[in-house]
């Protein structure tokens, strides 16, 4: 039996529950990563989840408990604009070792490799941090 590598992508079966209109998908970007041979097994107490639509437009993230009470920031689980990249670049670095595991299906999605694509990212979320 050939050991399964879990995805980051979920394509909702049912409505999504967060307030983010057209939640259709998220994007799993961080949670802790149990790596045991060639076995990677996902652990939800602290993660980020980029939430989309149905055409993969960005709507917002989704954070966990214990990320919110890292932050002490009081804004709460869902987050977009100003205050998801601020928690998008605090977290930079832990994303891109995260989707480092995962580049296979960020190239499918962005049509890039996941180092790539982070390194992008962090250039573009700092440009848009000072739009907002």
């Amino acid at each position: 039996m050939q050991d399964k590598k879990p995805s980051i992508i979920r394509k909702y079966k049912r409505q999504s529950r967060s307030p983010f209109a057209g939640d259709d998908s998220t994007i799993l970007l961080l949670a802790n990563l149990e790596i045991e041979d060639e076995d990677l097994r996902l652990d939800f107490q602290r993660y980020i989840y980029l939430h989309r639509s149905e055409t993969g437009q960005w709507l917002g993230i989704s954070l966990s408990s214990s990320l919110i009470d890292e932050l002490s920031d009081d804004k709460g689980k869902y987050r977009n604009h100003r205050e998801a990249l601020t928690v998008l670049l605090r977290y930079h670095e832990e994303i891109r070792a995260f989707l480092k595991h995962f580049s296979d299906e960020i190239e499918s999605v962005f049509g890039i490799d996941a180092e790539t694509w982070m390194i992008a990212c962090k250039a573009r979320w700092r440009k848009l941090t000072l739009k907002y």
